[in-house]
């Protein structure tokens, strides 16, 4: 009877182990292919605010059109980070880091891009108001990220994430203020 029963409990362990491994790959997947589309739509917003403001009013359409994908975009890898069994591997945390530091410079440069135009969305009637309420509301979402992210990395990491995520919230908050 002893026999047995620990058979079960080592099947009962091994499947568990397999289902933790299964979700961790499984959400992993999704949290990468989330940020692949990020980085697609990044690329997109900096030509959008590029074309600005040339683009006049339906430029500011697209510009906010390309912000509120990005959020749900962002708050789906949110819900997949808060999904993702911890302890967080090593490996799976140094990948969200790569990854998402990539994505920095397409980020940086469409929040300077808005920020040296602010006067150009400033001219036109609601365009500084719509592109401000959607940085605004963008914040939580970029502030769950950082905490999560710095959460899972490794320690030895910290400087190098709080200064890709410092200087994505200065930008952003440079972008609100130039716009206000």
């Amino acid at each position: 009877m002893k026999f047995s029963f620990s058979i079960v409990v080592c099947l009962a362990a091994v499947g568990s182990a397999s289902s933790i491994a299964s979700t961790t790959a499984t959400t992993m997947r999704a949290i990468m292919g989330d940020f692949s589309k990020l980085g697609q739509q990044y690329a997109k917003i900096v030509d959008d605010v590029n074309a600005f403001p040339q683009s006049g009013m339906a430029g500011v359409q697209v510009i906010h059109d390309d912000l509120t994908i990005i959020d749900t975009l962002f708050q789906n890898v949110n819900d997949n980070l808060d999904a993702l069994p911890r302890p967080v591997s090593n490996e799976n945390s140094r990948k969200i880091f790569s990854t998402y530091n990539s994505l920095t410079p397409n980020i940086l440069d469409y929040l300077n891009g808005i920020t040296d135009k602010a006067a150009d969305f400033k001219s036109l009637d609601s365009a500084s108001a719509i592109i401000s309420s959607d940085l605004i509301g963008a914040n939580g979402a970029c502030v769950h990220f950082g905490e999560t992210l710095m959460a899972i990395i490794p320690p030895v990491m910290t400087d190098a994430a709080n200064i890709m995520l410092n200087g994505v919230d200065v930008a952003r908050d440079n972008a609100i203020a130039a716009l206000a």
